[in-house]
């Protein structure tokens, strides 16, 4: 029974990420600077949890990050169960730590540019400052999600041992 809610019991313990990262953004709201980790933080359960786990963790953690911001509804969270499924189906390439900090720095850029465009959608910007703050944005997730991987990783790791989920097969 535990296992089946592994997912969202990891979704718990990756929390206090999601709200440090809300807080240092909330810190810089005067430079229109985000703290993205979302992307990030799909990674090391990518190894670990079954597809369907990872869709809802995906999801939940997607829709968790929407419930702050105004972007159009799903638009996160659709794009991260994407990012989850092509992540369980690429599992070989996240067995060393040079893969997982590629795929975190991928995926974080990936799914910031997916939330830029969408808040810019929602709230147009004159074009000649989106260009800069969209470079700004996007070195900035790439950065965050390479160096915040290893401890996240970490943490979910560990939730990810006490519940005893063994690592997932190379195969979907």
């Amino acid at each position: 029974m535990t296992m089946g809610w592994a997912w969202l019991i990891l979704l718990l313990a990756t929390y206090p990420w999601l709200l440090g990262a809300d807080l240092a953004s909330d810190a810089l709201a005067s430079s229109s600077l985000v703290f993205f980790v979302s992307g990030a933080c799909l990674i090391a359960p990518s190894r670990r949890l079954k597809r369907w786990q990872m869709i809802l963790f995906a999801g939940c953690l997607g829709f968790l990050f929407e419930a702050r911001r105004p972007i159009p509804d799903g638009a996160l969270a659709l794009s991260l169960v994407a990012a989850a499924i092509f992540l369980s189906t690429q599992r070989q390439h996240l067995r060393n730590t040079p893969g997982m900090l590629r795929a975190a720095a991928l995926v974080n850029v990936g799914a910031c540019l997916i939330w830029f465009f969408a808040a810019a959608y929602v709230a147009p910007v004159p074009m000649g400052d989106i260009v800069a703050q969209l470079m700004r944005q996007l070195l900035l997730a790439g950065v965050v999600g390479t160096v915040c991987l290893l401890p996240i990783a970490l943490t979910q790791n560990a939730a990810m041992d006490r519940l005893g989920v063994p690592p997932a097969a190379e195969k979907p």
